[in-house]
């Protein structure tokens, strides 16, 4: 696992755990398989990206980089909410 702060952790956390197209947290050695989409994510959050921008990112990497077929945005939701709040949510 690369060495995160807290809030890329958690994005990292929600990637694997929530969102996982690949069903990469049935296997240990899969768990950093997201690890290149979370500083760019983290990034378009920090950015001032809402909700829909994130969803409209995951759907982007389902549909090019993963060829994951299309199974529509709506699922990506609560995914989305979970990765905006990761990032926005101010550190104890």
């Amino acid at each position: 696992m690369k060495d995160f702060d807290p809030k890329r952790s958690a994005l990292r956390h929600v990637l694997l755990h929530d969102w996982d197209p690949h069903n990469a947290a049935r296997n240990e050695s899969a768990h950093g398989a997201y690890d290149a989409y979370v500083n760019p994510l983290y990034d378009l959050v920090q950015s001032g990206a809402d909700e829909q921008q994130v969803i409209d990112w995951l759907h982007e990497r389902e549909q090019e980089t993963m060829c994951f077929p299309s199974l529509g945005k709506q699922r990506l939701q609560r995914i989305a909410r979970l990765l905006t709040r990761a990032v926005q949510t101010p550190e104890p």
